[in-house]
């Protein structure tokens, strides 16, 4: 029996523009609104850097879930701390 494929089956993947993810370009947002090279240069150099993190395996909410993770410490108390303080 032929399985049927439908348009829905890639609906929930991410769009990807030249193989980066999408997402990555929005700082060319903030390159219309202040078009200067500056500003230009700071998006290029941020989608170049959110490339090298998925190349790496990070996307930014991994990144930022890592990053509060190492905040937070190794160990998570199932207590608030102001019960140990007492």
């Amino acid at each position: 029996m032929k399985m049927r494929t439908t348009i829905w089956r890639d609906a929930s993947l991410m769009l990807r523009i030249l193989g980066i993810d999408a997402r990555a370009f929005f700082p060319l947002i903030v390159w219309l609104y202040h078009p200067r090279l500056w500003t230009f240069i700071l998006a290029g150099v941020a989608i170049f850097g959110f490339f090298l993190m998925e190349k790496k395996g990070y996307t930014l909410f991994v990144l930022l879930r890592a990053l509060r993770h190492r905040l937070r410490g190794p160990i998570v108390y199932g207590r608030a701390w102001w019960h140990y303080k007492r």
